[in-house]
This record gives structure tokens, sequence and C-alpha cells, in this order.
């Protein structure tokens, strides 16, 4: 018998690839989230990975490096249903266009998150085998600062103290 699947009252899908310079956002931001103990999945983003995991949530935080033409290292945060929500920005796939299909898809069957959340930083390059540009490296602090309160609005979680 199958185990049903963990429903999750905000999940973060952090999506990209380590080995194609910027695209590495999402990948690096999960790293700092889960050594912060907060929940996070990995995923490399094509639609129908991002169609499935959003059956498991009733709010989503998408992170992905982000193609807006905006200076490498922008933080950017749209959230679906707004007028700067570009879902065709998002990295999330190698031709760039899984979040927009998805969202697209998922319109059409009426199966949209409650509520969903674009957060990223502009990225420079996605070469192949190619490591993060400066102001990506030095933006991803903020990033995942960002996403983690974002996650703690969404999901109800209280901030924790931090010391320091």
């Amino acid at each position: 018998m199958k185990k049903p699947a963990k429903i999750y009252h905000a999940l973060i899908l952090c999506c990209g690839n380590m080995d194609r310079g910027d695209d590495a956002v999402g990948p690096l931001c999960a790293a700092a989230l889960e050594g912060r103990k907060i929940p996070v999945r990995r995923i490399r983003g094509d639609a129908s990975e991002l169609l499935e995991a959003w059956q498991q949530a009733r709010h989503v935080i998408v992170v992905d490096a982000l193609v807006s033409g905006r200076p490498a290292g922008t933080l950017l945060r749209s959230e679906a249903g707004s007028q700067d929500f570009h879902p065709e920005q998002a990295r999330c796939s190698a031709q760039g266009t899984g979040l927009a299909q998805a969202w697209r898809l998922a319109a059409m069957l009426k199966c949209v998150p409650a509520s969903l959340v674009l957060l990223g930083l502009e990225a420079a390059q996605f070469d192949w085998a190619a490591t993060q540009s400066e102001e990506v490296v030095a933006a991803l602090p903020a990033l995942v600062d960002a996403v983690e309160t974002e996650w703690r609005r969404l999901a109800g979680v209280k901030p924790l103290a931090r010391a320091g």
C-alpha cells in the first residue's frame, strides 16, 4: 500500500543546477536553509516536477536564478496574481520555461496553490562548469534571509531569536 504524501502548509522548492554558474542559486539557498533546520525540497524545476510538488502544499515558495535584465545579484520577489509576477524569468529548467509552463498548466487544470511566491537573484551567467558570479555570491545571504522570512510568514512559524 502506497503511503500518502505529506501535505505542507508552506513548501520551499529550490530549483537549479550546481554545475551551471549562477543557476546554483537554488541548491545553495537550500543548503543554507537546511543548516537553519528549515524544510526545503531541491528540484530540477521542470514543469511536471513543479506541478507534482504543488499538490503537497497550500503555499509554495519557488527559489531560483532569475533573468529580468536587472543587475546581477538583485534580489527579486513576486507573487502569483500580482502585476509583477513573471514566471518566465525563472530559470527552473535549462530552457528557462519550467515555472511559466507549470503555472499555465496548473491554471488550466485548476490546481494552483493558494499562494505562490517567486524569490530569486538576478543571474549573470549559466555556463556549464562555471562558478557563481561575485554579485550572486554576495547577495546569497540576503536571499536566504528573505526565503526564511517568507516561509515563517506563510507557515505561521515564529522567528527564532538569533544570537548576535
